[in-house]
């Protein structure tokens, strides 16, 4: 000290001492001071006053209790008080040492104020250092408040964080996960790992992993739900594993979600239709089973190439491929028939739904294309359309015969019946009796002859004719048909009653009108002598079809007779008690049939009938 104090150029080395320890009080970030017992203060030094704006020479001679400032000191039963400069220097000279952190101005400072004694040992006044503890105060704000914020955070998150010594006690528990498995943070803290895992030694397995330093994992089942649970070492000095950092989280949805993928996956890939996913690139991502079979190629062989490799190149200038391809970049979907020729060269049909897949986020841009294979439907298709093609020529051949049949056949029999009328005329005077019975029963026969043939045109005409639809009311069809009828219908003194309403119908009007007119005709025909003739006419909706009713009081018939009524020509009476072909109802039965209807009947014998059939409704 003296030969720096010399090479400094001080002659007095405690001169020079007290300059050095004034230069490093002055400079130093600690305030120190003092003041006698009345507080006035002489002496005080720091750098740290700059930031205060105070200048040490001004401060000397202030008063200690003028300065604006707060100390918060504890109480012995745990409590703090409020001290002002003026209570804390009352304090300090009764010998007490205040210690505390307090406010000024805009800075933070950690505060020691003692007694100062006199060389007698008496209390001459106060002694006190100050630092400043703002940064450090503004740290550990900061930390608290991210702390704050990190447990805010973990506790509105479905997940439970914990923290386990390496001695396996359980350190933390936080998270809003521990409400869904019922348990509170109590219910855990404070016990070990192994008391928490009782019988199941999968998680001693992953905490003694962890301990290891290495990354485990566990999946276990509580209170219901499907919880997964991992494990962290944290690392100190020289990679020693300190504590154990965990989360636990329910992955009881993601489970259901990933076994109704898997189920989703399972059904697709049995589907009877070839089912791809193609990227925007047109690039193969999915690929079922059937669309394997289709193809003939493997799903190893074409995921990640272009959906087009599998197949010739001809096949892509194909002009349905190239309208499909188009729809697709336009509208975003396409259904389209298309020929695809197979790297074998084997040619195939295919119904071809196109969709675009629009992204969401979750999901990438590309298509989804669903290709049934209609190659056997289209050849049997064509083959159908092959036949009816056959059966129409046939049908114009057999329609063409039987007007020819039924001319050639009516000729000669309108031949015969005039040529015996005339014979009767000419020879009448001189033909017995008996042999005009036999020309008269000769003529009916050829008259009935004639009316079977017409009769057989008839149904012929129906059976042949195309049905031309369209939208009736069938209760002006029947207001026709009882104008039609009116003659006999008066005759007969029949009552024909219509329950409607009758909903509108899609059918051929004429074949309808003749339809009503038959069954109608049949109930005045078949009436009973017993009572006066009463038909109805109703309707019901019966599993999306109308069914109709047409019921009489008159003979009824037998039940076994009940399908013969529909053949052609099947009569269960005589001509003499009822006349006619028995063709009418054959013709209903047609009719009906043209519409994709049926017909049937229910009857008692002496009670009469209700014959029934459907229609489709409009």
């Amino acid at each position: 000290m003296e030969s720096l104090s010399k090479t400094l150029g001080y002659s007095d080395t405690s001169v020079f001492a007290k300059s050095l320890l004034d230069y490093i009080l002055f400079n130093s970030p600690i305030i120190l001071f003092s003041a006698d017992r009345e507080g006035l203060i002489n002496y005080v030094s720091g750098k740290s006053l700059d930031a205060l704006g105070l200048d040490p020479s001004t401060m000397k001679g202030t008063n200690f209790v003028d300065y604006a400032w707060t100390a918060e000191v504890s109480e012995p039963d745990g409590s703090l008080r409020s001290l002002g400069p003026a209570e804390v220097l009352e304090l300090v000279l009764v010998g007490k040492e205040i210690s505390s952190e307090i406010e000024f101005g805009e800075r933070f400072f950690s505060i020691r104020i003692s007694p100062s004694r006199s060389i007698e040992g008496e209390i001459s006044g106060i002694v006190g250092v100050a630092i400043d503890v703002t940064d450090r105060k503004e740290a550990q704000d900061s930390l608290e408040k991210r702390t704050i914020d990190f447990k805010t955070v973990i506790g509105n998150l479905p997940v439970v964080v914990f923290s386990i010594s390496t001695e396996g006690k359980i350190l933390l528990s936080e998270g809003n996960g521990l409400k869904r498995l019922g348990l509170e943070p109590k219910d855990i803290a404070g016990k070990t790992v192994y008391e928490r895992a009782e019988s199941r030694p999968e998680v001693i397995d992953a905490f003694n992993k962890a301990l290891q330093g290495e990354e485990s994992i566990y999946h276990s089942k509580i209170n219901g739900l499907y919880i997964e649970t991992r494990m962290y070492p944290r690392f100190g000095k020289k990679r020693k594993v300190e504590e154990i950092l965990g989360i636990m989280y329910d992955i009881s949805d993601r489970l259901e979600y990933e076994a109704m993928i898997r189920f989703n996956l399972a059904v697709i890939s049995q589907v009877n239709d070839a089912i791809i996913a193609l990227d925007a690139d047109q690039r193969i991502t999915y690929y079922n089973k059937y669309a394997a079979k289709l193809y003939e190629v493997g799903e190893s062989d074409c995921l990640g190439k272009h959906y087009t490799s599998m197949f010739k190149e001809d096949w892509i200038s194909d002009e349905n491929y190239r309208a499909a391809m188009k729809d697709w970049e336009t509208i975003g979907a396409s259904k389209r028939e298309l020929i695809h020729t197979l790297s074998s060269g084997k040619k195939i049909s295919i119904e071809s739904n196109f969709k675009k897949i629009i992204p969401d986020g979750f999901v990438s841009p590309g298509l989804i294309m669903v290709n049934r294979d209609i190659t056997e439907k289209k050849e049997t298709n064509e083959s159908l359309e092959a036949a009816l093609r056959g059966l129409e020529k046939t049908n114009k051949e057999l329609e063409q015969f039987a007007y020819i049949a039924s001319h050639d056949l009516q000729e000669p029999l309108r031949t015969i019946a005039s040529y015996l009328q005339l014979l009767e005329r000419k020879f009448e005077k001189d033909i017995k009796p008996e042999m005009k019975e036999f020309i008269r029963v000769s003529v009916d026969a050829a008259k009935r002859q004639q009316v079977l043939i017409e009769s057989l045109l008839s149904y012929s005409r129906v059976g042949s004719a195309s049905v031309k639809k369209t939208r009736i009311d069938p209760e002006e069809i029947l207001e026709e048909v009882e104008r039609d009828l009116g003659s006999v219908i008066r005759e007969t003194r029949t009552r024909l009653i219509f329950e409607g309403p009758f909903p509108n119908i899609y059918a051929d009007p004429e074949q309808i009108h003749r339809l009503f007119s038959n069954l109608i005709s049949n109930a005045i025909k078949f009436r009973s002598p017993k009572r006066t003739p009463l038909i109805e006419v109703s309707v019901k909706e019966v599993q999306g079809a109308l069914e109709f009713c047409v019921s009489d009081n008159g003979i009824g018939m037998d039940a076994k007779y009940f399908d013969r009524i529909f053949i052609i020509f099947q009569k269960l009476h005589a001509n003499s008690e009822y006349p006619g072909t028995g063709i009418g109802l054959s013709i209903c039965k047609k009719i009906v049939e043209n519409h994709g209807g049926k017909i049937w009947v229910r009857s008692l014998l002496g009670s009469g009938s209700e014959f029934f059939f459907t229609l489709p409704e409009v």
